[in-house]
């Protein structure tokens, strides 16, 4: 049997006790004691059962497989509530201060690397699947929700997939979190405790389930099983464990009472004990004292990834605080310390926190809505904000300790979306002392998507690993990793994001992973062990095993030719390269040379290069590259005795000695092939200075269709080697649908390269009229229904049809908007999209319903749904539908199907806040300024007790907060602070998704 549990939100009647007091006025941080907060409980677990092992249970036919016959859903359903956020508060405004310094640092390495192995380890029938997974010295342990399985350190099974019933006597709950007590040599499995199925009422039993394995083969060995007496009070939604020295660490998402943590927010299990599978094991619970949350927060104690574990000091545990929340004046880091005694344990404690004062950041995503990030298609992923990522990872040197930990951050300015990880180092300089920041720095995928999902460890040297996803609207979820050597400049991943697997499918749920979790290889303390996951058909976990060290002693290379440049060159100019050592010997003495018109110089890089170190080396002998508009070809390289990869000694470059005057158009920008391009449009181009000598006042020109051309002066100075947009002032008509090819240029007088001055460009404005049979058979959708409007889809002879003066009209302030179809064929499916950008095409990203109908001529239900922060507009509905059993990729919208049609319609996306559904007919909705920009929400009603949102958007619709308050006493209350937002007009709602009340205000 699968139990579901919800991944829950701080509890909301606590919400608006907060809000009803202090609203969303920013509470300053006070300054922090040194007392201490004894348990929030003591408790002694009696229980304890040993299951045999994994191996036994095959040979005695008692293992159990997860079932996969049940269909694909949702467990653990995520019923959070959007954060607590105040709008306009916070800083930064103009994005992450630190993305700068990382592209800056990157974008010259020349060194790549590639995963060593990558491996499905399982398709998941629940959403998320919540993948996890620690490496041992002989095998890898991988669990998602329902199941788990051992691999050797090959990637091959060694037992099939067991079902987490197997150790926890038919508890299949969820949430697994998978550790490796490194040193005791164990291996420990997590769950959620099941229900109680002493009552009818599928009531939660709070509490934790762990198994320890009896020995470190996890196959052979028996495990330790401890099911019954960690109660935890409340639901420990999101749990995250870590290994320290005298005890299993938890945080979660759990209930608090009162306005802070007071209450059971973090708890302790007795580790020595349990690892001897002993009864009268302590486990305590702790506060969190002045913890201020988001609604929804996950912090985390730092976990011993290596088997050298500290001799005292107690463990930390940390969260981050974001000043665009209430009650936080400004972002900084927290860390608790936990004392545990369990020889008493009442006397254990937990400190007040250290505030550590970090870079600015914004963790805020969509007001803090929990659907984020866009896929080609499908709904806007979780962007896990609140969260500070699975797991912070703690490891020992000789002369200092490390802990390192990462959350997913908004690196875009105000208004804008992109998500980047923020990931620290912190510093120990012996056990049990004071953590400060070594490194902080903010991670970007090159690519521009979205990186997030990150999780992270340090190696044995140093080093940083870190496995992350990345997602757009173009590309589809994608699995890659990065990091840095220890040597690196602080706060840069000098290692160029490398690939791991990218998906060929989308989520169908903004449900995405919750876990992933890298680990290192105890055996090797080099190899890195990733598990995330990602779309193959189905939701499926990944495991991929990659590794920074290197394995070559004797390895340099060139890395950059930094001079010469294009520029005006001369007969005598200095070549001058960079070189590293990528190698784990320290160089001397390296040969290097470069070779141009094929003549080849050699000379001594004579300085000493450690592992990562670079060095530059200037050639005594110079190079004749006077020829003006002549281009060389300048090869450098590394000649180091007994190199060990030769492939990355040489580097080739193109430089040019510019003529002094060229320019030309080097790209036509606009327009773009589109539809509806209309009678006015204009042409914009691009204009390149391609010489030395900065250029004004000279003609450029187009012409369309070979026709005459349109002439008009450059006015401005365009400086060398630059680039400038120049918009003609004249507008064209391409109102009409077809082609027109346009030409583009410049003419300068004296011109040095006619050759570069003209470019040429084909526009179309249309929309494809893709071709399929639909009178043979009558396939395709032919009778639909949507939001009260209903249409007949015609059959052509040509299989289109377009009825643009049909318009279906969608609510923008609906979640979703369901509709009945019927096809005229059984086995058929169909796919809706619509041109929210109206370029006349329709892309995967504009696929907003899709689906199969068994039975021809029976209504079958459908959903759209729209993208978040859409424009209002209409725009053109493309529905298609076809046999599948013929040929015909139904979700290309241009293309060709064997028994099918494609019909063309109007929707008008609009937004009736005023107007929505009133699902409070005999009350109003109040709003008082008792100060300046100091509003209370209020509306008294009989006819409901259900949690309502109040929501502020903007005066175009655009959602900036959202925050869920529960009926007290017959009323809805809830004070807003808009201190913090630009001056202006916006609308604040109160309701849910079956309607509501809005009113303006208005901002001073």
């Amino acid at each position: 049997m699968i139990y579901f549990y919800s991944r829950k939100k701080l509890n909301t009647t606590i919400l608006t006790t907060i809000f009803f007091i202090a609203g969303f006025f920013l509470i300053p941080e006070t300054a922090i004691g040194q007392t201490k907060e004894k348990p929030s409980f003591v408790r002694s677990i009696k229980f304890v059962r040993e299951v045999p092992s994994i191996a036994s249970q095959i040979q005695n036919g008692t293992f159990t497989t997860p079932d996969k016959s049940i269909e694909p859903q949702e467990i653990n359903p995520k019923r959070r509530q959007a954060n607590q956020v105040v709008p306009g508060k916070g800083l930064p405004k103009n994005g992450d201060p630190l993305i700068k310094e990382q592209k800056d640092k990157t974008e010259s390495k020349s060194f790549d690397l590639e995963p060593i192995n990558v491996f499905e380890a399982n398709t998941s029938n629940f959403t998320p699947s919540d993948p996890t997974g620690a490496v041992g010295p002989n095998h890898y342990v991988a669990a998602w929700n329902a199941g788990f399985k051992i691999f050797d350190k090959a990637g091959n099974e060694l037992a099939p997939e067991a079902s987490l019933g197997s150790l926890f006597a038919d508890n299949n709950a969820g949430d697994p979190i998978v550790l490796y007590d490194a040193p005791a040599d164990r291996f420990i499995i997590t769950q959620f405790e099941n229900e109680d199925e002493s009552t009818d009422k599928n009531e939660f039993v709070n509490g934790l389930n762990i198994a320890i394995c009896q020995g470190s083969d996890p196959v052979n060995d028996g495990w330790y099983i401890y099911t019954a007496g960690f109660e935890t009070g409340a639901f420990p939604d999101y749990p995250k464990y870590s290994v320290w020295r005298d005890g299993y660490y938890i945080t979660s998402n759990i209930r608090l009472s009162g306005g802070e943590a007071t209450g059971n927010a973090i708890f302790v299990m007795e580790r020595e004990k349990m690892l001897q599978g002993l009864t009268d094991v302590g486990f305590i619970g702790f506060p969190l004292p002045t913890l201020q949350t988001n609604g929804f927060y996950s912090p985390q104690f730092f976990n011993i990834s290596s088997p050298d574990a500290p001799t005292t000091g107690g463990a930390t545990v940390v969260y981050y605080q974001d000043d665009s929340w209430s009650g936080v004046a400004e972002d900084h880091l927290k860390l608790w310390t936990v004392a545990v005694d369990w020889t008493t344990p009442a006397n254990s404690s937990i400190s007040q926190p250290d505030v550590i004062p970090v870079t600015d950041f914004n963790g805020v995503f969509d007001g803090g809505s929990f659907s984020n990030l866009p896929q080609p298609s499908g709904p806007d992923i979780d962007a896990m904000q609140g969260t500070v990522m699975n797991q912070a990872q703690f490891r020992k040197f000789d002369d200092h300790n490390s802990a390192v930990f990462n959350f997913v951050v908004n690196v875009a300015p105000i208004g804008e979306e992109q998500a980047g990880i923020r990931w620290y180092e912190l510093r120990q300089t012996a056990d049990g002392q004071p953590w400060s920041i070594f490194q902080e720095g903010t991670y970007v995928s090159p690519t521009g998507n979205n990186a997030f999902a990150a999780s992270m460890v340090m190696d044995g040297s140093g080093n940083i690993g870190m496995g992350y996803t990345t997602v757009s609207k173009n590309q589809p979820v994608t699995i890659n990793f990065t990091g840095r050597y220890d040597n690196d400049t602080a706060g840069e991943m000098s290692i160029p994001e490398a690939l791991i697997a990218t998906s060929t499918g989308v989520s169908s749920s903004e449900r995405y992973a919750d876990y992933t979790h890298l680990t290192v290889d105890p055996s090797d303390e080099e190899t890195f062990w990733f598990i995330t996951e990602y779309f193959n058909t189905r939701r499926k976990d990944l495991v991929s095993v990659f590794r920074l060290a290197v394995d070559e002693a004797n390895d340099v290379q060139v890395i950059a030719i930094d001079n010469p440049q294009d520029g005006a060159l001369t007969d005598s100019e200095a070549i001058t390269l960079t070189i590293r050592n990528a190698g784990n010997s320290t160089q001397t003495a390296i040969p290097v040379s470069y070779t141009l018109n094929g003549v080849t110089v050699n000379e001594t890089f004579t300085g000493n290069l450690a592992f990562n170190e670079t060095g530059t080396y200037t050639f005594a002998q110079t190079a004749d590259l006077s020829t003006i508009g002549q281009e060389y070809e300048i090869t450098a390289s590394t000649h180091l005795n007994g190199d060990e990869d030769t492939s990355n000694d040489a580097m080739t470059v193109i430089v040019q000695n510019l003529w002094q005057n060229d320019i030309g158009v080097s790209s036509i920008d606009t327009p773009q092939s589109d539809s509806g391009l209309g009678s006015a449009v204009s042409i914009s181009v691009t204009v390149t200075n391609y010489g030395q000598d900065a250029q004004n006042n000279f003609p450029i020109y187009y012409s369309i269709n070979g026709g005459e051309q349109v002439i008009e002066i450059y006015n401005r100075t365009i400086a060398a080697q630059t680039s400038e947009t120049f918009t003609f002032s004249i507008t064209e008509d391409f109102s009409e649908i077809g082609s027109y090819e346009i030409v583009a240029g410049t003419n300068l007088n004296g011109d040095s390269d006619p050759a570069n001055d003209e470019v040429s460009k084909t526009v179309t404005n249309n929309y494809c009229q893709p071709v399929s049979n639909c009178e043979d058979f009558g396939d395709g959708v032919t009778l639909l229904t949507l939001e009260g409007t209903l249409v007949t889809p015609a059959c052509s002879s040509t299989g289109y049809s377009a009825d643009l003066d049909t318009t279906f009209n969608l609510n923008v302030q609906k979640d979703s908007y369901m509709g009945t179809l019927q096809m005229g064929y059984q086995n058929s499916g169909y796919v809706i999209f619509i041109d929210f950008n109206n370029n006349g095409g329709f892309e995967a990203s504009e696929l907003v319903s899709s689906g199969t109908v068994q039975t021809a001529d029976t209504d079958a239900v459908f959903t759209v749904d729209l993208p978040d922060n859409v424009e209002l507009g209409t725009y053109r509905m493309r529905i298609r539908g076809n046999d599948n059993n013929e040929d015909g990729d139904l979700n290309d919208a241009c293309g060709t199907l064997a028994y099918g049609r494609t019909n063309d319609y109007s929707v008008r996306i609009f937004n009736s806040l005023s107007v929505e559904e009133n699902i409070f007919p005999d009350s109003e909705l109040v709003v008082l300024e008792p100060e300046k920009n100091q509003f209370q929400i209020s509306l008294s009603t009989n006819t409901t007790t259900e949690k309502m949102a109040v929501t502020v958007y903007s005066i175009l619709g655009q959602k900036l907060a959202e925050n869920w308050i529960e009926n007290e006493y017959g009323s809805y209350v809830y004070d807003l602070d808009m201190s913090y937002a630009s001056s202006g007009v916006y609308i604040v709602r109160l309701g849910n998704g079956d309607g509501g009340l809005s009113k303006k205000i208005i901002v001073k």
